[in-house]
């Protein structure tokens, strides 16, 4: 009897209709044995960061059985024949797959005989060169295993312990990927909240379908507007009067004239085939589907059969791929959309069925797939056309940049207008892109040629005065950290999705409106914990990106048999050992952190006399006296000062309402901004701030228009829609969450939906 061996059931249930009678195809659902971590199991075992070893040697720890690994195990040896069978170890193709076969093989050996087999795609021709093919266990890539399982032991759990004495909220998480991957989200916080806005006006016209901006400025004048990063940008000023003369010149034309026009060609070359960090990328900007939803779909397909392994870091395709997408682009777009490329490279080292590929469609022929699964079907449908499309020709575009001017307007205004003169990959691609402008407008472009200014609406102005201000960098969303995570060099496919789950599951990150956002713990571990782990005399940051990137590395090259596993091992044992007794001894020593630190001296600054204080030399503190301080104050009933956060942001409110502090105090009934003593009544402020901010800020045009329409459907007249909010007419809605036109769109669509329901 043959019994194959793989991890998933569902891959199982399709490689049991390639094989013949003689062959069963079981599933272990995953790892079977594990390292010890059940203290009332496992004993001592569960608590060890990591097990001793000779020097240059790996450890030998005891293996455990999974919660399914010893019901997995006796399901195969109980299986006909499976007392003396040949076992096939089918398990992934990667290194967390040649561990399991690994301990598959210790385990099975006394059974019958094993073979390793590997394939990167759930077909009949694949599983049949695979079994065809057989090799050993690749002891390399289980020596990389082992050392990661090893490191991220030891760095987890010496780590964890340590931050469980820091943070508040009970059990506490460190990891080797997992902390530098919290790192870019708090980091990215913290450059918002230092975001200090810039203003700027523009002017924008309308004309023959084209939008001009006009151009206050060059990009080598000294007085250009400029960004945060010192970036001109000549369509913007900080001049309002400026912007409001252009917008008032332009008001009083009806046409611009060309004064220059270039005409410029270019080409775009496709993306190659996704690898996995691509494609969860490509799905979640797309259709703004999570990793977790997306690995699951691609799991099915993968499963199913329908496309190759999805834990991959190649573009290469092999050349029978590359033979049946060129046949497919021929039959659907022609000969002349076939690229130059292969996209193929040398494959890996090792059996042919060791060599990784892009993921990519096992029959590219198939346009789509019968699976009971509508998300599934599509991005099924994405990933040919993305294979499709690497192989393709460039598309080609033509442009031509428009210089204008208008009487009575010193300044220039640009436009651009374009159109694709070749689909090119484009082709392919088309369903999962906008609709692409096939040809040029009809209209005179040369210079000296006259385009008529678009007629203004209320809803739309033209020309557009636009007042702004700067955004702060926008916040990571999980595809995009992904994204970061895969530029600095951490994790690697198998973890990417798992790693940015574990961070929100353990509640370091949260989700507001598909971003995410680092929580107080968050925070606290990046920013407390994290830097207890740093050696500045040798520039060593355990949870740097660098530090973990170059970790990896040196796991790819034990796998490939170009480091020694052991001395890897000894290396990285030592360093992380060090830094762990260093950061013991800073969190010993007790000095104060920052966030401590600036808690007692709010405190302190309301303390009033008779009440007992710390000493003067808050250095002198551990932290622990100190946070016993705080509590101690706390308790005692002083309330802290307000925070230079609030302080500056209160006065950016301030600033936007030219409102001086003694107005500004007034409103919770202080005399002056001194008199707000605690951070409660500074908050307190700011949401009064905020309200006016709000209440003086006009209707945006998207408000604007949904009020229309709502007016249309409601069968009411304007004046009456202003008494339903207790304005004099609508020109006088305000804006904002708090305003008078976001309250009044609330009741005009639960009038709207209550009629729509008696009618």
């Amino acid at each position: 009897m043959n019994i194959l061996i793989v991890e998933s059931a569902a891959k199982a249930r399709t490689l049991g209709r390639y094989l013949g009678q003689d062959w069963k195809v079981l599933a272990t659902g995953g790892h079977v044995q594990t390292l010890p971590n059940d203290r009332k199991i496992h004993g001592k075992d569960a608590k060890k960061a990591y097990w001793s070893s000779s020097e240059g040697n790996l450890p030998k720890p005891p293996w455990v059985w999974t919660d399914r690994g010893q019901k997995a195990i006796k399901a195969i040896v109980d299986a006909p024949g499976g007392k003396r069978a040949t076992f096939w170890l089918a398990t992934d193709p990667d290194r967390e797959g040649e561990f399991i076969a690994w301990r598959l093989e210790e385990l099975l050996k006394e059974h019958g005989k094993t073979h390793r087999v590997t394939f990167h795609e759930v077909t009949k021709e694949a599983v049949q060169d695979a079994v065809a093919n057989p090799r050993d266990v690749d002891m390399d890539m289980v020596r990389s295993a082992l050392v990661r399982k090893f490191l991220d032991r030891l760095v987890g759990f010496r780590t964890s312990k340590l931050a469980r004495g820091v943070l508040k909220g009970g059990s506490a998480s460190m990891g080797r990927v997992q902390t530098p991957t919290l790192g870019f989200v708090v980091e990215r916080e913290l450059e918002r909240e230092a975001h200090i806005p810039i203003a700027y006006f523009e002017v924008r016209a309308l004309a023959a379908g084209i939008e001009f901006q006009v151009q206050f400025s060059s990009r080598g004048d000294q007085d250009a507007w400029r960004d945060e990063a010192g970036r001109a940008n000549t369509a913007r000023t900080s001049d309002k009067a400026k912007a409001e003369q252009a917008n008032a010149a332009l008001s009083k034309a009806n046409e611009l004239v060309i004064a220059q026009a270039n005409t410029r060609d270019r080409s775009v070359k496709p993306k190659p085939p996704f690898t996995t960090d691509t494609l969860l990328q490509a799905a979640g900007s797309r259709f703004g589907w999570s990793p977790r939803k997306t690995s699951a779909l691609a799991s099915m397909l993968y499963e199913a059969g329908h496309i190759t392994y999805i834990r991959t870091d190649s573009v290469r395709l092999a050349d029978t791929a590359v033979a049946a997408a060129k046949t497919a682009i021929k039959a659907a777009f022609g000969a002349d959309h076939l690229g130059t490329g292969t996209t193929t490279a040398p494959a890996a080292k090792g059996p042919v069925q060791d060599a990784h590929e892009a993921i990519r469609p096992t029959k590219l022929a198939l346009e789509e797939v019968a699976i009971d699964d509508k998300d599934a079907q599509t991005l099924y449908k994405l990933i040919r056309a993305q294979v499709l499309a690497s192989l393709m020709a460039p598309s080609t575009h033509r442009s031509v940049q428009l210089t204008t001017r208008v009487d009575g307007l010193p300044n220039p205004l640009r436009g651009n207008v374009s159109w694709r003169t070749f689909a090119g990959w484009e082709a392919a691609m088309a369903p999962f892109m906008r609709a692409a402008t096939l040809a040029p407008p009809k209209l005179d472009l040369s210079e000296g040629g006259h385009l008529t200014l678009a007629s203004a609406t209320e809803e739309e102005p033209n020309p557009r005065l636009i007042e702004d201000a700067t955004k702060p960098p926008a916040r990571y969303r999980a595809h995009t950290l992904i994204k970061t995570m895969k530029d600095a060099g951490i994790g690697r496919p198998s973890t990417y999705a798992k790693t940015v789950d574990k961070l929100t599951e353990r509640t370091y990150l949260t989700e507001e409106s598909g971003a995410l956002v680092p929580t107080e713990r968050g925070r606290a571990g990046w920013l407390l914990v994290a830097p207890l782990y740093v050696a500045p005399d040798n520039d060593v940051e355990l949870f740097s990106a660098d530090f973990t990137a170059a970790m990896e590395e040196r796991l790819d090259e034990v796998a490939g048999g170009d480091l020694s596993a052991g001395k890897a091992w000894t290396q990285w044992r030592d360093t992380i050992r060090d830094l762990h007794e260093q950061a013991r001894a800073r969190r010993s020593a007790g000095n104060l952190t920052p966030r401590t630190r600036d808690r007692l001296l709010r405190l302190l600054a309301n303390t009033p006399d008779g009440v007992e204080r710390p000493p003067e030399d808050l250095d002198s503190l551990t932290e622990a006296q100190g946070r016993d301080w705080a509590s101690k104050l706390t308790e005692a009933g002083v309330q802290p000062a307000p925070a230079e956060k609030q302080r500056a942001y209160a006065q950016r409110l301030m600033d936007d309402l030219d409102m001086d502090g003694p107005q500004a105090a007034a409103l919770v009934d202080a005399s002056d901004m001194d008199a707000i003593k605690t951070s409660a009544a500074f908050s307190s402020l700011i949401d009064q701030l905020k309200t006016l901010h709000d209440e003086r800020r006009p209707p945006s045009r998207k408000q604007l228009g949904l009020i229309k329409r709502l007016l249309d459907k409601a069968e009411m007249t304007a004046e009456e829609a202003a008494k339903l909010v207790e304005v004099e007419n609508l020109d006088a809605l305000t804006g904002g969450r708090q305003g008078s036109a976001s309250a009044l769109i609330d009741v005009l669509l639960e009038r709207t939906s209550d009629k729509k329901s008696k009618g």
